[in-house]
């Protein structure tokens, strides 16, 4: 039996044992097995400056056929990398053949959001669960959100520059990412994109949580479990305020601006453990840097009892919730 008369399934479980450089020569080696070996070698495809990889873009804008294989794509060009508007051109063309992607990562120059602009209006992303972009929440993002119906997790505006801070926001019908149960980015999205739409995790960079914020990300259509944020009011108070509005609380970090630069007190590491054992749900808080222990009751295990200071070191598993959890990783 030839190796081409084997089932496509079987050539495919072959091909993803191989590595790119084998799967490269196959493809070149047999046109039967070309199809076989692209589709597993472009796949995944994460392209860099430093990578020297760029001229993939290239071969996706100009090869349509093969830009349909693609499911994940990263790219990161970073700010000293001297790229011509010729080549987010190409970026462009190869967006609009990448129609079957499940993950987007665009991490390039913030004033690029253009690149969009031809996806969103000759195509549609279907399959798009994950989109992290370096752009603005601007009308090219915001026409590209509305063709990926099933988002569930997006970052964007999450350095925002005083030209963006200033700058109107447009508006995101309700219709659109219908399913997001993510978001990373500025306060100033959020309070657009969380109310009505089932965000249980959320991380805001780059801008302050007000106190009027508060009440807004607890109109999500599902429980706020997951909360990474700054905040210019005292900690105490805003941890209160937090148990008011978003009660159902899992994981919690914090960076406060207030009574953070002199010693904390005995007094104020009490206040704020008392508030913790309000929440009834919440197993990892982390303030300015300082993470909290807690243990389970012994009477009753819906509560924690948590220690009325930081920690100083790991002491026991459940420690590994705060240091280890990718949700504290985008810090």
């Amino acid at each position: 039996m030839s190796l081409q008369t084997l089932p496509v399934e079987l050539l495919l479980s072959v091909s993803q044992q191989l590595e790119s450089g084998s799967l490269a020569a196959l493809a070149r080696t047999c046109s039967s097995l070309r199809p076989v070996a692209r589709r597993v070698l472009y796949r995944h495809v994460s392209v860099s400056a430093w990578s020297r990889n760029l001229s993939v873009v290239i071969l996706l804008a100009k090869n349509p056929d093969i830009a349909l294989y693609v499911r994940s794509f990263h790219i990161a060009i970073d700010s000293l990398s001297p790229i011509f508007r010729a080549f987010y051109c190409m970026l462009a063309k190869a967006m609009l053949n990448m129609t079957e992607l499940h993950s987007l990562n665009l991490l390039i120059d913030s004033t690029a959001s253009w690149v969009l602009k031809e996806a969103c209006d000759r195509t549609s992303y279907p399959h798009l669960s994950h989109f992290t972009c370096t752009f603005p929440f601007d009308v090219n993002v915001v026409n590209f959100l509305e063709k990926a119906p099933s988002l569930i997790e997006l970052e964007v505006d999450s350095v925002p520059t005083m030209l963006t801070r200033n700058s109107p926001i447009p508006s995101l019908p309700e219709s659109s990412i219908p399913h997001l149960e993510q978001f990373i980015g500025s306060s100033r999205v959020a309070r657009l994109i969380v109310p009505g739409r089932p965000v249980k995790s959320i991380h805001l960079n780059g801008s302050s949580l007000t106190e009027d914020d508060v009440p807004l990300l607890a109109q999500s259509s599902a429980s706020v479990v997951v909360l990474g944020a700054v905040t210019n009011t005292p900690p105490v108070p805003f941890l209160e305020l937090l148990h008011r509005h978003l009660p159902h609380l899992a994981y919690l970090r914090v960076m406060s601006m207030q009574s953070m630069f002199k010693v904390p007190t005995a007094e104020f590491y009490e206040q704020v453990a008392n508030v913790l054992a309000s929440f009834s749900e919440l197993n990892a808080f982390e303030l300015s840097g300082m993470h909290w222990g807690s243990q389970q009751k012994r009477d009753d295990g819906s509560k924690r009892i948590w220690q009325s200071s930081p920690l100083s070191s790991r002491t026991h598993p459940d420690d590994e919730l705060l240091f280890g959890t990718e949700i504290f990783l985008a810090y």
